[in-house]
């Protein structure tokens, strides 16, 4: 199997679609990941380079694309994201490759931003019968009931690694629809803002704790379930 990662920075965040590959790689499946991912772009951005999409879409052999839009600064509106979600959504299919949503989140400064995302992508999952992650549904959860898991980077607004844990587990759940229950906790390979690999070669781990990784596997798995 292989799946395209399509968005922005907060895809490629702590190497959120490595992520994605340890949990299949941990659950028996065989999965590679490709992102096309750049800093504060839309799907509008996203379907202007048509030639990169496209040329990906066609010859990746992907069965896959997880799509992610710019959800804060610049914050499309409702329309611009359904117009151009629509564009590469019908790309996707007629290249036989199966769309899947991301549930984006609020800044951790304004969680009632939350309920315009919700608007905005159950309509988008109605519209185009796409189905959605549950990525944003965990992270108001855990802001409003479980604040000692810190789930942002420094910003409010891009995943910590627990945050980016967080998606790479909603995707799998969405795509496999399997539980998340005992995926490891001990580390995951992880990109941190400014560092440099020497030689690009470095692997650099964060340890997550035992218990608010479990906690947040729970919490993927019950929202997840819903849908």
């Amino acid at each position: 199997m292989k799946v395209l990662f399509l968005g922005n920075s907060h895809t490629f965040f702590n190497d959120m679609p490595q992520i994605f590959k340890n949990i299949c790689s941990e659950k028996g499946k065989n999965v590679e990941v490709a992102m096309l991912a750049h800093p504060g772009v839309t799907y509008g951005w996203h379907y202007k380079q048509f030639s990169d999409l496209r040329f990906a879409l066609m010859w990746g052999d992907f069965n896959y694309i997880v799509m992610q839009q710019a959800a804060h600064s610049p914050c499309p509106s409702k329309d611009e994201t359904l117009k151009d979600a629509g564009k590469i959504i019908e790309l996707a299919r007629k290249f036989n490759v199966t769309p899947i949503q991301t549930m984006p989140w609020a800044e951790k400064r304004n969680p009632e931003h939350q309920l315009n995302m919700y608007d905005i992508y159950n309509t988008l999952s109605k519209k185009y019968n796409v189905k959605l992650t549950v990525a944003g549904n965990v992270f108001e959860e855990v802001l409003k009931n479980y604040p000692e898991i810190d789930m942002y980077y420094e910003d409010g607004e891009h995943a910590s690694p627990y945050g980016s844990y967080v998606i790479a587990m909603a995707a799998y759940a969405a795509i496999f629809g399997e539980s998340v229950k005992g995926v490891k906790t001990e580390s995951y390979s992880n990109y941190l803002p400014g560092f440099v690999p020497i030689n690009n070669k470095e692997d650099i781990t964060y340890h997550l704790d035992k218990h608010k990784a479990s906690k947040l596997q729970e919490l993927v798995d019950k929202f997840s379930l819903k849908n």
